[in-house]
């Protein structure tokens, strides 16, 4: 092995260990953005349950509003 091979090696070897640091970061960083995501896609859940439940509560309401209605 000559020097030239030994000093493309060493520099490929700290490129590669420069590489893989900034990538962990990278990854690292994009499970959180996920974690917030999926946190903000159960907010999202959440309220859309809480505006199904109004409506069908709305729904009810004029039901039995149409009923009395009737009677009258």
């Amino acid at each position: 092995m000559n020097p030239f091979q030994f000093l493309f090696g060493i520099y490929f070897a700290f490129v590669s260990a420069y590489l893989s640091v900034v990538l962990s970061r990278v990854l690292r960083q994009n499970g959180r953005v996920l974690k917030k995501m999926d946190e903000g896609f159960r907010r999202m859940d959440e309220g859309f349950r809480k505006m199904d439940e109004h409506a069908e509560q709305r729904h009810k309401e004029v039901i039995e509003l149409i009923a009395v209605l009737k009677k009258a």
